[in-house]
């Protein structure tokens, strides 16, 4: 007799063989692309920044920094930002009130993407114009937007993170006689810090495969000269090139492997996290 449980664990065993075998078909299909462009073109694409896929030039170096660059940055710009913010919602906020504060960055984490972009290219591009006396499109734009949309993501982690600290360190702390500043500096974040670089890994995840909000501020051009200058990344240049380099053209295949070192910069964090994250368990 089929019964409903039955059911539901063969649809479950069914959705999971499903995910898989798309994925792997995804993943095949970019690393064939991928070996492809390698076979023909060999690997000293990824130290070239000479960029004109109708001329056969697919240097990837500029789209591979400019991505690592506007990450980055827009981390180390939303640091303190989700730090503060994590704390308020974590040692200063209460009951009631901290509820409202994690559903209130919820809200902007729901914003979509392409509304960022639209601030970005309406505030922050006219801003950096008047401070750099330049056209105000570039990495330090893009970084300046995507720092604001990993903000709401970095805080809430940061503020879990926080919130797991045990109560009897805090106590154990204020009952020898420090202050709550000096708690939270020498007991709260040291003790948190795992939790913390992974709520950051996670952060720059989400930032590295931003493409809308960063296509729309950083200019899109395939070379790169300063944060200051319009420049590209790999998934900026990846929407710019898919056009113009369809399944089937020429030279279709560089967009494989842009794709595949994407994957790459992936695992990376992926990999970095877990490390963070088997050290937190010990």
């Amino acid at each position: 007799m089929i019964t409903m449980d039955k059911i539901m664990d063969q649809l479950t065993h069914f959705s999971l063989a499903l995910f898989v075998v798309v994925w792997l078909f995804v993943v095949g299909i970019i690393i064939q692309g991928s070996w492809q462009f390698i076979h023909h073109h060999g690997l000293s694409p990824i130290v070239s920044s000479q960029w004109s896929p109708l001329h056969g030039q697919f240097g990837l170096w500029s789209f591979i920094l400019g991505s690592i660059m506007v990450t980055v940055l827009a981390l180390v710009l939303a640091l303190p930002w989700s730090l503060s913010l994590s704390v308020l919602g974590a040692r200063i906020l209460r009951g009631v009130w901290q509820k409202q504060f994690v559903r209130f960055l919820t809200l902007f984490v729901s914003i979509p993407s392409v509304l960022y972009g639209w601030w970005g290219l309406t505030v922050i591009v006219p801003w950096v114009r008047r401070l750099s006396g330049t056209s105000g499109y570039g990495p330090f734009s893009a970084s300046v937007v995507l720092a604001l949309m990993i903000l709401p993501t970095f805080s809430i982690l940061s503020l879990e993170a926080l919130r797991h600290v045990p109560p009897s360190y805090i106590e154990g702390s204020m009952a020898l006689g420090a202050t709550e500043d000096q708690t939270l500096w020498a007991i709260i974040l040291p003790t948190a810090r795992p939790r913390i670089i992974q709520a950051a890994l996670i952060a720059l995840a989400r930032g590295l495969g931003e493409t809308i909000a960063v296509q729309m501020v950083i200019g899109g051009q395939p070379h790169l000269s300063s944060i200051f200058h319009p420049a590209a990344t790999l998934t900026t240049q990846l929407l710019t090139d898919l056009p113009l380099l369809p399944p089937g053209t020429e030279g279709h295949h560089v967009l494989d492997f842009m794709a595949l070192w994407l994957m790459i910069l992936m695992l990376g964090i992926v990999w970095m996290e877990s490390r963070f994250r088997g050290v937190h368990n010990d």
